[in-house]
């Protein structure tokens, strides 16, 4: 496909389920972890067209002035109730697999299928940092090419208790001796993982749907997409999905976005951040673990979330958007607002629009067009 041909992306939302959203600073919109202000976040954005919403897993947070995620609900539960809310949009949830026994997701995946009539994803984190689910003594000190073995193990019981009937499996990790796992899913979940090292992008392409990606600037985000479908080619899996995270900082026009930026990035929560650098920092496989150094970068620099962003009116934040979709060859486009509401409402409408000037594809706005008719 070339730069000029017409490009078909998923459109999805990355949920605020931590108090304060995804911003680290005191003057930043205080967002309420909320399952109430999560429900009306997905409606809008179901109500928009977008494709699928999204939530983390989290289970402490970096305090500060902010409390920055001190509050967080669990995924999987709140994506249930958001599936019940809800009829069309898909509901994606996230595990981390140190804490959850793939027998137990086994069965409430089957559950979430069931609420959500298919609609449900399954998103697995093999790390994160040790003081997250270390404070529960769930932490394993596993080196990074362990924790992949690990959630390679963990994925293959998954599976098989979602198609088998009794399952015996005597690995490294997990025994199960005639383990039955009813209900079963209508048909398996797709699964995706934000592995970013070439460890992780094999492995998500070998064990998983998609995979899920953030860049720290225009160049290295392009660079990071184009590797992932590279390695995917390699390994003969062309049709390899990948989806972007993108922050975005929408204003009436680019200076009152960058307005926006400054206010935001003057109230930044210098101890929340160091609070996350010194927990991702403890990481023995810290300089193997991609996402942990992005967190790092993001403490050192005392970037609030925003310098990363995308900032602008909807035309720019488009334009820019758009130019990064076709660089990267991205299938989907995850997005971070400051305001879930209001914001979310302008990049569903207007920035959307901007894309589809540019030959982004999106089913929200077919929807958006068919409502309208």
């Amino acid at each position: 496909m070339s730069s000029h041909e017409p490009r078909n992306v998923e459109f999805g939302v990355f949920l605020p389920i931590g108090n304060g959203g995804w911003i680290t600073s005191t003057n930043s919109p205080q967002l309420p972890a909320t399952y109430d202000y999560n429900r009306d976040v997905t409606v809008l954005a179901e109500q928009l067209g977008f494709d699928f919403a999204l939530s983390m897993a989290k289970w402490r947070g970096y305090g500060g002035p902010s409390k920055h995620w001190d509050v967080t609900l669990e995924s999987l539960t709140t994506m249930a109730g958001l599936a019940q809310a809800t009829s069309r949009i898909g509901v994606w949830g996230t595990v981390h697999t140190m804490v959850f026994h793939p027998a137990v997701v086994a069965k409430m995946t089957a559950v979430l299928d069931q609420i959500s009539q298919g609609r449900f994803a399954l998103n697995i984190v093999s790390g994160s940092n040790p003081t997250d689910q270390g404070q529960m003594g769930l932490w394993m000190d596993l080196d990074h090419a362990e924790r992949y073995e690990l959630a390679a193990e963990w994925l293959d019981v998954l599976k098989r208790l979602w198609t088998e009937d009794r399952v015996d499996h005597q690995g490294k990790h997990y025994q199960l001796t005639d383990c039955m796992s009813n209900p079963k899913p209508v048909s398996p979940p797709p699964i995706i993982c934000a592995g970013a090292s070439d460890r992780g992008f094999l492995f998500t392409i070998k064990h998983c749907t998609a995979s899920f990606m953030l860049g720290s600037d225009h160049d290295d985000f392009i660079k990071t997409g184009l590797r992932a479908k590279e390695l995917a080619a390699q390994q003969g899996k062309p049709d390899f999905k990948t989806y972007g995270l993108f922050t975005l900082v929408p204003g009436a026009t680019d200076a009152e976005a960058q307005e926006r930026v400054a206010f935001y990035d003057a109230g930044v929560d210098t101890l929340a951040l160091d609070n996350q650098t010194r927990e991702y920092s403890g990481d023995k496989s810290f300089k193997q673990n991609t996402m942990a150094q992005r967190f790092v970068s993001q403490g050192e620099q005392r970037n609030s979330m925003t310098r990363a962003a995308l900032v602008g009116s909807p035309e720019t934040i488009g334009n820019k958007l758009a130019a990064m979709i076709k660089g990267a060859k991205l299938d989907g486009v995850t997005v971070i607002v400051p305001d879930f509401i209001d914001d979310l409402r302008t990049v569903g409408t207007e920035v959307l629009e901007v894309l589809e000037l540019n030959g982004i594809n999106t089913n929200a706005r077919a929807w958006q067009k068919s409502v309208k008719s």
